[in-house]
Formats: structure tokens, sequence, C-alpha cells
């Protein structure tokens, strides 16, 4: 009999980043279980995951939030949703009913009939486990403690853990998590910080972030300019996350003028935005629309249209790249999926993890070292061959790691 896979914290599949999470969790699902099994989708974002996937297999957030809300939506959005929690642990402890019985709306009862027919509960979230997601974090676990006390196999797919800055954060994790059947960490940090929380040895494992599965689809980037001689630099930034960073940042102040350092006859640029919203523009969007507006008194520069673009075209585009620089993380990881030289430039810390992940790290650059991108940029094109090279050397050995987890998740229900 096939498997029931419900996938757990879906965001928006028209964020490029997201939408490749999705994509190739599903792909690894039915390299493990059989292209049979069927797969069902808790999405924090329905609307949007509608426009690629069916949305009979689209189940909404249990703790749905409406972003931007007023002060009184969210006082009582917590009181309600900490009402809620507190009513499945005394029914955990008690009564034992099924999970739909405890519910407020006829969405938030279909997830959770979902979670009660599952076989097997997966993770994809990617990062809800650090010190600047502590707020919503325990609602996070408590989402996976649910699936595991109704005897589910619980599984987190390779996601970043740590850094924390309070203890009671890794508490509860271990809490939440001791019983679960698997968890990864998508770089060796994170899989040093589930030993370090207390997890057995035999119940986690290092695995790279699933977007390595990426299938590149079809496009033409000469498509965006008029000129089809010239070779194209690709670049996406992002509103810096200052929270994390510490610091107030302007990516394009600093990028600029490093670029404008290449020879404009050789090169074109073509601006990558990732993060789109249905008939509204971005704040990405809007920074790359910021940064086109200022290269283009020295480059043919253009930018992607404003509309969804899912990973597979994508990855066409950043294939045909000459080099790609971005302040995004599974762009990143597509682009040298891609075997596109790529200079990451670390936001955040899980950026660095995966460029060590493939040994890249020499092109990855904290904010203080982006004066340097013009010397990068220069030495990827004399050496273009060689980073391609390795690149496809290390995407191969990466690969391996996600055999070896294939495996498990098959012995996981056998």
């Amino acid at each position: 009999m096939p498997k029931k896979i419900l996938l757990m914290d879906a965001f928006s599949t028209i964020h490029v980043g997201n939408g490749a999470l999705l994509e190739n969790t599903m792909l690894l699902c039915k390299k493990a279980y059989g292209d049979d099994c069927n797969i069902s989708i808790i999405s924090t974002d329905t609307k949007t995951n509608e426009i690629k996937y069916d949305k009979n297999i689209l189940y909404e957030y249990i703790f749905k939030y409406k972003r931007g809300s007023k002060k009184t939506y969210k006082i009582l959005w917590f009181l309600k949703s900490t009402f809620f929690m507190i009513s499945h642990i005394v029914n955990y402890y008690t009564f034992k009913l099924p999970l739909e019985k405890i519910a407020y709306t006829k969405e938030q009862k279909r997830t959770l009939k979902a979670m009660d027919e599952a076989d097997i509960c997966i993770s994809l979230v990617g990062e809800a486990m650090n010190h600047t997601t502590y707020q919503s974090l325990p609602f996070w676990l408590f989402s996976y403690w649910l699936t595991i006390t109704k005897g589910k196999k619980f599984i987190l797919f390779p996601q970043s853990v740590g850094p924390f800055k309070r203890k009671w954060e890794e508490k509860i994790i271990f809490m939440a998590l001791k019983d679960a059947k698997l968890l990864i960490g998508r770089d060796k940090p994170s899989y040093e910080k589930l030993i370090e929380i207390g997890f057995n040895k035999n119940q986690i494992m290092f695995v790279p972030d699933v977007a390595i599965q990426q299938q590149r689809g079809n496009a033409d980037i000469h498509y965006y300019f008029k000129n089809r001689e010239k070779k194209v630099i690709g670049i996406t930034i992002s509103n810096p996350p200052t929270k994390e960073l510490g610091k107030e940042v302007d990516f394009i102040k600093e990028i600029v003028p490093q670029i404008n350092r290449l020879n404009n006859e050789k090169y074109k640029i073509l601006i990558m935005p990732s993060n789109y919203l249905v008939d509204k523009i971005s704040d990405d969007y809007k920074l790359c629309l910021d940064l086109k507006e200022v290269l283009k008194e020295n480059f043919e520069v253009s930018i992607l249209n404003n509309r969804a673009y899912f990973p597979d075209e994508y990855s066409a585009l950043l294939a045909q790249l000459e080099l790609f620089i971005s302040t995004r993380m599974h762009v990143s990881i597509l682009a040298t999926t891609m075997y596109t030289p790529t200079i990451a430039i670390n936001t955040q810390h899980k950026i660095r993890g995966y460029m060590k992940n493939i040994h890249m790290e020499h092109f990855c650059l904290d904010y203080e070292e982006l004066n340097t991108i013009y010397k990068l940029v220069d030495e990827m094109i004399v050496n273009r061959v060689e980073i391609v090279n390795k690149l496809k050397q290390e995407n191969l050995n990466l690969k391996k790691e996600h055999n070896k987890m294939i495996e498990v998740l098959k012995n996981i229900v056998e």
C-alpha cells in the first residue's frame, strides 16, 4: 500500500528558495518511498502554492497567522493558540481523542485529520531553529510533537540548527523531538549542535540541503537583452537581516563600485530577484530595481520580470551565467548545482555553512569583505574552467550523502 507522506512547514513556492525546498523534498520522498506514495503539504501560504500544486493536497498551517496585523489581533491569536496547545496536551494525557476533535476552524480540522492519517510526517522548513526564530519556535515544535505523540514517524529534513542565545530554546527542542525518527543537519555545525542538544547519534545525520537535487528547466538568458554576444553576470540582492548581522548595511552602495570595475564591452548584467508576490512587488524586487537604476549608467542591464519563477526555470537561467553574486542562500545553492561560479554574501550563518560543504568558502564574503568582490570576480573569470570542474565534483560528493539518506528513509518504514 502506498505510504502517506505529510510535508509540514512549506512556505510560498513563488519564493524560489522555498520552491526548491518543497520541490526537491518531494523528489527525495519519491526516491525513498516510490513514485506512488501519496504526498500532502501543510503550507503557510496555500494561495500561492495552488499556482503549482493541486489544492486538494494542500492544507493550512494549524497556527495560521496574518502578517502585518494589528496588536489586538496578535494578542488574540497568541491567547487562542496557547489555549489550543494546552487543550491538546491535556487530551494527550487524558482523553486521547482524535486530533481533529480539538479544532477551531474547518481548515484546522482538515489539517489535523491529515496529521492523524499520515504514515510519515516531514518538516521541510529548512530553518526554524535558531535564536532569531525564538518567537515562532514553540509553535513549530508543538506541531512536530503532535505528530510524534500520535505515533507518526517524524523526520526533520536537512535543516540549519543554531546558533542559540537562550538555554530554553535547546531544552524545548529536545523535549519536543526526543522521540523523532530522524533529525538532519544540513551543515556540520548544525549536526554538531544536534549532538550538543542531547540527541542520540543514531537519531541524527549530516545531509546537505535538498536543493542540490534541482533539475534544470528551459529558459533563454539572452531573451532579456538586445545584445546576445556579451557574457552575462547575474546578481541578486535582498534586504539584509540587520538583526542577525547586528548592523545596518547597504548592499547597493557596497556592491556597485565593485561591479563598475568590470569591462562593460564584454559583460552585461541580469538582476535576478528570487522572492515574488502575487500582483504586488516584493521588497527583494524593489531593492533589485534600485540596483538596476544605478548599474544601467555603465552596463547593459536587465531584470527578471515581476512574476513567479519556479526553481527549474530559474536554474536554467543560472546555468547560462558567467558567474553569479548572491545574498540569498538557496539561489546560491541552485547556481553551484548548475556549476556556475558563485560569490555568496554571508548575510546569515547558513550561507557559509553551505559554501563550506562544497569547499568554496573562499568565495563566501562577510559584509566587511565586500570590497573584494572585484578581485574574486576576476579570479573566477581567469580560473572558470577549474572552478566549474570542482563544482561538478563537489556536487557529486554531496549527492552521495543524499543517497545515504534515502537508504535510511527506506529503513524507517520497513
